[in-house]
């Protein structure tokens, strides 16, 4: 129900000619809804009606109405395989719900992450991330930090240890 709502108050905004506020309320409707390709299609035609050729491409992405020209315009505007991944701002693998165009491009935006890191696209619930979600990656860097405080303490420990001892033998010299 809200999201009709709003979304008629960006027809009634975008008759009047108010553009500013109709991309913030598509902003705010797509940060409630990351992972509705009808809102972010809404969203790419009207950055597509301002002139503003990248973030058509952005949200558009995953659509099958991005031209190559809006494409090439998000990706120089992303150099990085991984941030383009991250500003498409999905929180579920689109994979299934996307036409042969857009999920071509988003197989082939997953293939050049593999090829650049290290880590495979892992999809969790809260979205893309580097790795298998729970792999030793993960555990490994958490006993890293674990040890380099446990190691951190036991310094400390004897360093006070040393102060103590060097106090109390320098109060027993005459």
């Amino acid at each position: 129900m809200a999201r009709e709502h709003v979304l008629a108050k960006v027809e009634a905004d975008l008759r009047r000619g108010h553009v500013h506020p109709a991309m913030q309320r598509l902003a705010s409707l797509n940060a409630a809804y990351p992972d509705d390709l009808e809102l972010r299609s809404r969203r790419a035609a009207l950055y597509r009606q301002v002139g503003n050729v990248a973030e058509a491409g952005r949200w558009g992405f995953l659509t099958e109405d991005a031209s190559a020209q809006e494409i090439a315009a998000f990706e120089r505007s992303y150099p990085q395989a991984w941030q383009r991944l991250r500003v498409l701002r999905v929180t579920a693998d689109p994979t299934d719900r996307l036409g042969p165009m857009a999920g071509a491009r988003l197989a082939r935006l997953v293939r050049q992450i593999e090829r650049q890191g290290p880590f495979a696209v892992a999809w969790t619930e809260d979205g893309p991330r580097a790795g298998a979600p729970g792999s030793w990656r993960e555990a490994g860097g958490c006993l890293v930090v674990a040890l380099s405080g446990l190691a951190l303490v036991a310094l400390t420990v004897v360093g006070l240890i040393t102060v103590i001892r060097w106090t109390l033998s320098s109060d027993l010299l005459p």
